[in-house]
């Protein structure tokens, strides 16, 4: 089932900000933008639903923007905390949307999760870990931290020609689920592949497990 399309506001329209918004108007949400900068407001223009150039910190803005009936927020003001708090503050007491901020490092993250907001991240950390953890296992896709530092990771058949998922036992042996089977030779992948599928030298798998199971892996 697709998800529901949002109304969600980004203040802040920075580099990342920006991204952010024009990344889910390509998902189809409708995207309300809000800077004090006149160049980050004009270059956003042309790719949101709607730009304003206004004083976030200031609640009675925000209500006259109707912030309170959006969906989401998302405050990526850059390096200030007290700016960025003080908008987080001014969002919670509007109530209505669930909010995400990007903090500018971890003290800010700790004091943004004791305002209980629906997420706040610090993206250059979580950068440094998903890059620490691609060089460790080559072939990892993702990292979920949230979920005890799952991985997807892609690999290429070797050692296992000839196997089949149930040969090769890989839930019970490591912990590790097989998603999907690109066939050598082919573009695209086989999903939940049955238990039955003889893997070939070349095929390429893309599995799923802790991160720390991966390095055990010889496929």
């Amino acid at each position: 089932m697709a998800e529901k399309k949002q109304e969600i506001g980004v203040i802040g329209l920075g580099k990342f900000g920006l991204r952010m918004a024009t990344t889910l108007v390509s998902l189809g949400h409708t995207v309300v933008g809000i800077d004090m900068s006149d160049a980050r407001v004009q270059r956003a223009e042309e790719a949101l639903n709607s730009v304003y150039k206004a004083d976030a910190t200031n609640i009675a803005v925000l209500r006259s923007l109707h912030v309170q009936d959006l969906d989401w927020v998302v405050i990526s003001v850059g390096q200030s905390v007290e700016q960025s708090l003080s908008i987080t503050l001014n969002v919670q007491e509007l109530g209505g949307p669930k909010i995400w901020v990007k903090a500018s490092n971890e003290e800010h993250r700790k004091i943004l999760q004791r305002l209980r907001v629906n997420r706040a991240l610090v993206p250059e950390m979580e950068a440094a870990v998903m890059a620490a953890h691609q060089l460790t296992y080559p072939g990892m896709l993702d990292l979920i931290p949230k979920y005890g530092g799952i991985a997807i990771q892609e690999l290429k058949v070797d050692e296992w020609h000839g196997r089949t998922l149930i040969d090769l036992n890989l839930m019970q042996r490591f912990n590790v689920m097989v998603l999907g089977i690109r066939p050598v030779g082919e573009h695209s992948f086989n999903f939940v592949p049955p238990a039955m599928t003889v893997l070939q030298k070349g095929d390429t798998i893309v599995l799923a497990g802790r991160a720390n199971s991966m390095g055990d892996l010889k496929p």
